[in-house]
């Protein structure tokens, strides 16, 4: 193709309705954009909760077998009394 050719032909001119239907494109994609980190949002929001409940359970369960064990002692200890061990645990599960 020769360069004169390409000299005569006409670029198309956009127009206003080009423009716009470009626009109205780009805006569709930025919200679907918005839209996807919201939901990853959420989801990580989600994800951070249940794992500081799940985190927090195993706190309690770790604080209530630390007492239990605090109380009852291993077998170098002097043994408590069944009533006093019953009424020691008994606090600690009110805690």
């Amino acid at each position: 193709m020769s360069i004169e050719k390409r000299n005569s032909e006409t670029i198309p001119a956009h127009t206003d309705d080009y423009y716009e239907a470009i626009a109205s494109q780009e805006e569709v994609f930025l919200e679907e954009g918005v839209e996807k980190l919201r939901e990853r949002e959420l989801l990580v929001t989600e994800e951070t909760a249940n794992n500081l409940r799940q985190a927090e359970a195993f706190a309690e369960k770790e604080v209530g077998h630390a007492a239990e064990e605090l109380i009852t002692g291993d077998a170098d200890d002097p043994p408590l009394s069944d009533e006093r061990t019953v009424e020691m645990l008994g606090k600690t599960s009110d805690a």
